[in-house]
């Protein structure tokens, strides 16, 4: 016989899902006939699979070593170790790779479920390619190494993406119910997010745009467009200048409502306030005059995920959430939060240049 404890990170799902990750190698069908048999048991008892996880509970498997250790996928290396395909001490040959650094990682807001990390430009929010170090892998990396995260089948990740050089904000499920809930707000748009960016143009009033979007694969970039075709998708975002500033240009405050990939940049420069910077969207000669006038190389967009909040939901839609009692407790403990994430540094200075200010003057 077998018996695992449940942790905090793997609390939240059904009994079922977790025994198909936990047994990698076994068929859904053998799983559920071992719970009807009581060949596995939740906590001493008959389960059929349905039941939601709770940290601590207790699974058995009443198996014979060979056949648990078959279906969790491990095998015997010299010494009668134990090891998982492709991990550590077995046959398989992985190439060197450099190790992902958790020092860079700069958190703005954390908790036992979530945490909300400062993602620099220039840093992709997940891999792109198997040799890439994102800020997936930093994360994972400061949890292993500050022993907070125990998950038997669960590993961490960030909720939302930014664009490899635009930076600020990115949330992240330290738990299975942390990654729950946070799916469960952005998808009902309970997160507010907003963005600062510095594009040319002064604007006036605020800007609502809204279109129908398409990314072409092809070439990486997003197409707007003026009604709907076959494989289209709302993009729509509200923009509030908070400043004018020197030289033609105006410090916007933009709420997103949807979420495409490159769509503040593309959307404020088909409205004619490509941001500055941005050298797919953008005005190259507008760029390159800033910064041959400033004497300021101009690395990437000044595109920043400032702030988020957290919205409560109505009490019927938290009571159709689906969501687990953990996941709900933490619901309560973040809703009515601002997080914010500071300017950084090159965003910071050219907004000096351009005699404006870190409070949006």
């Amino acid at each position: 016989m077998q018996k695992i404890t449940v942790g905090a990170a793997d609390a939240g799902q059904r009994l079922d899902k977790f025994l198909q990750k936990y047994l990698k190698e076994a068929e859904k069908g053998f799983l559920y006939k071992m719970l009807r048999k009581k060949n596995i048991t939740l906590n001493g008892k008959k389960a059929d699979g349905s039941e939601k996880l709770e940290a601590a509970d207790e699974i058995c498997f009443y198996f014979s070593n060979e056949t648990f250790e078959k279906f969790r996928g491990v095998h015997v290396v010299s010494g009668g170790a134990l090891s998982t395909p492709g991990a550590a001490g077995s046959t398989q040959k992985n190439p060197a790779k450099a190790a992902p650094d958790a020092s860079k990682l700069s958190i703005v807001y954390e908790d036992d479920h979530v945490l909300f990390a400062d993602k620099p430009a220039g840093l992709l929010t997940q891999k792109a390619k198997p040799e890439d170090i994102s800020l997936n892998d930093i994360i994972a990396m400061y949890l292993e190494q500050g022993g907070k995260t125990s998950g038997l089948t669960f590993s961490a990740g960030t909720a939302n993406r930014l664009d490899r050089n635009t930076s600020g904000l990115v949330a992240a499920g330290k738990t299975l119910a942390g990654q729950q809930l946070l799916a469960f707000l952005f998808k009902e748009r309970l997160i507010e997010k907003y963005y600062w960016c510095i594009v040319s143009g002064t604007a006036e009033s605020p800007l609502h745009l809204k279109q129908y979007y398409r990314k072409d694969e092809a070439t990486n970039t997003a197409q707007l467009l003026d009604k709907p075709l076959p494989g289209t998708q709302t993009a729509e975002l509200y923009a509030v200048p908070l400043a004018r500033l020197d030289e033609g240009f105006t410090l916007l405050r933009v709420r997103l409502i949807t979420g495409r990939t490159h769509q503040i940049r593309a959307q404020l420069s088909a409205a004619g306030h490509p941001v500055l910077g941005d050298g797919k969207y953008g005005d190259a000669a507008v760029n390159r005059a800033f910064s041959a006038r400033h004497g300021y190389p101009l690395r990437h967009q000044l595109l920043h995920a400032k702030e988020m909040i957290v919205s409560a939901p109505a009490e019927e839609m938290a009571e159709r959430s689906g969501l687990s009692g953990e996941a709900l407790r933490e619901l309560r403990s973040l809703a009515g939060k601002t997080i914010s994430a500071p300017l950084p540094a090159s965003f910071a200075s050219c907004l000096r240049f351009l005699g404006g200010d870190e409070d949006g003057k």
